[in-house]
């Protein structure tokens, strides 16, 4: 991996060149297809993992046994430091949404190196600032919106935009209706459902791929009164 590639992971993109030798050097490569867990909630491993390319999801286990879907993490991101910093087990599950390619470094490394690098740790606190802020706007979402409101807001949040039209974005694909209501905090079958009255009100559309395709100004219109 260049070092021109690791400054395009977020939390390394302040780092002087002579850290980023460093992490290159430790840095093991590795492939995992679509659909792999890549981590279970309650293992001991404490590697940092980056994302060089493709999506994961994020996923905890309820008590009641439901799987609650978190967050979407996509390249240029990472995994996996909370457990370095606490020493507890992994906290939450990561399976792949789309093939993957991921780079790991060890907590030793992570700890020994990472850690005592000024400019590596403040990546990492505006990190967890994002966690929290964007976990903040999450349940004010959930408390104030209505159940149409919420699926809105979060297939905006699990959707890229289009390039060749500005206007529209997709939903990632590969995420089923189950891990969308576990986002928005509703049913599957309300998924369905809501999908379906707003695909009537053509807020929604799928391509021939079958992706959701999301009408931004009418989205946009919608969520105002949040």
């Amino acid at each position: 991996m260049l070092l021109s590639d690791l400054r395009n992971i977020n939390i390394f993109e302040n780092c002087e060149e002579t850290l980023l030798e460093k992490i290159q050097n430790n840095l093991k490569i590795k492939e995992e297809k679509s659909g792999t867990t890549i981590l279970n909630q309650g293992d001991e491993t404490k590697n940092l993992y980056i994302i060089i390319d493709g999506t994961l999801l994020i996923t905890q286990l309820a008590e009641d046994g439901k799987v609650v879907s978190l967050e979407l993490l996509k390249k240029g991101q990472c995994f996996g430091e909370i457990a370095i910093i606490d020493g507890a087990p992994r906290s939450a599950s990561v399976s792949s949404l789309s093939d993957v390619k991921l780079g790991s470094l060890s907590e030793s490394f992570v700890k020994e190196t990472l850690m005592n690098d000024l400019n590596f740790t403040k990546s990492l606190l505006l990190r967890f600032s994002r966690i929290v802020r964007n976990a903040n706007i999450q349940i004010f979402s959930l408390i104030t919106a209505n159940a149409r409101k919420r699926l809105l807001y979060q297939l905006l949040r699990l959707s890229k935009l289009n390039k060749e039209n500005p206007r529209i974005r997709v939903v990632e694909k590969g995420l089923s209706h189950t891990a969308i209501g576990s986002f928005a905090g509703i049913s599957r079958e309300t998924v369905t459902r809501l999908i379906s009255e707003l695909k009537s009100d053509q807020i929604l559309s799928s391509n021939a791929s079958g992706e959701l395709i999301l009408n931004i100004e009418d989205i946009t219109t919608e969520l105002s009164s949040i």
